[in-house]
Formats: structure tokens, sequence, C-alpha cells
């Protein structure tokens, strides 16, 4: 997904790939947009607060 594409407040679908007991999985998760940066954006899950850089927001997020 594009960068400027992304609006404040709106939820994504966030595709990563985590490491659990060793064994490498893909999860999913619905993030929201709370502020889009010059670096990337910020983004919350439940209680979680993060950043995302250009690159991952490009390779992991979907509408």
């Amino acid at each position: 997904m594009d960068k400027r594409k992304l609006t404040p407040g709106r939820k994504y679908l966030h595709h990563r790939k985590i490491v659990i007991n060793g064994r490498q999985l893909e999860a999913e998760r619905w993030i929201r947009c709370l502020e889009v940066t010059g670096a990337g954006a910020v983004f919350r899950h439940e209680y979680e607060i993060f950043e995302l850089t250009d690159q991952e927001i490009k390779e992991e997020l979907k509408e």
C-alpha cells in the first residue's frame, strides 16, 4: 500500500511474519492509523502503539 493513501482514523489489515517457538508464521490483524509521519506512520492495535516505516507499509498493509 502507498503511504500517501493512508487516512488517520481508518483501519487497515496488517499482514506480518512473526516467530513463535522457533517457527516462522504469518499473522494478520486490524490496526488503526493514528498519524502519518515523514518516515512512515503511527498505528494502534488495542493497547499497543507502534510505527511502521514506508517500506513496511508498502509490504505489509492492505486496505
